[in-house]
């Protein structure tokens, strides 16, 4: 065989395997893209705040405050002197405010806003809610005002990924009071979480 007759050989081989390559069916699969959004907290109150029983007395210019810590400790009452007074009867009940915060993303921020507050009241009587102090998984305190957000992280390791928020605040009586009538003084807030 000759060198000719080699390459149109070659060359009618080439051409047939292009051929049959060619002619192979093509087969299709689909494929879906899927992805589920969750930006929903699963939230819960585990413990309202509560001052337990305490004796409160207002005067016409003066006020007298105490202050519920994170931990559920009570402060010591002040008073801005005058006939305000507030002093503890049973604390018993006295707890902070915790909230339950689960299904969140590990390491990332959760936008957190007190709002809503509602001041503690019976009858014309009232006192005023303020000063709030949260911790956040057992962290340091920190002085938070209503309808002013702030910042904290989602730890998934934490708690089993059982976040908690911890609340505190102080109530007051108001200036211009009398003596406060017994009774319960119901109030509260919102605590609105959103990433």
């Amino acid at each position: 065989m000759n060198f000719k007759q080699t390459t149109q050989f070659l060359a009618v081989s080439i051409a047939a395997l292009t051929i049959a390559t060619g002619s192979a069916q093509a087969q299709t699969q689909a494929i879906t893209a899927d992805v589920t959004v969750q930006n929903t907290l699963t939230l819960a109150a585990a413990s309202n705040l509560n001052w337990g029983t305490i004796a409160a007395v207002g005067d016409p210019v003066l006020t007298a405050a105490v202050a519920m810590g994170t931990d559920g400790t009570l402060a010591a009452p002040t008073t801005g002197g005058g006939t305000a007074l507030i002093a503890v009867v049973d604390n018993a009940l006295a707890t902070a405010a915790q909230i339950t915060v689960q299904d969140g993303a590990n390491g990332v921020n959760v936008n957190v806003e007190i709002n809503n507050v509602v001041n503690p009241l019976n009858g014309a009587n009232s006192f005023t809610l303020d000063t709030f102090f949260t911790s956040y998984n057992g962290g340091a305190d920190a002085a938070q005002v209503a309808a002013v957000p702030f910042i904290v992280v989602f730890d998934s390791a934490f708690g089993g990924g059982v976040n908690t928020l911890d609340i505190g605040a102080s109530i007051t009586t108001l200036a211009g009071a009398g003596a406060y009538g017994d009774g319960a003084y119901a109030g509260g807030f919102d605590v609105v979480f959103s990433y």
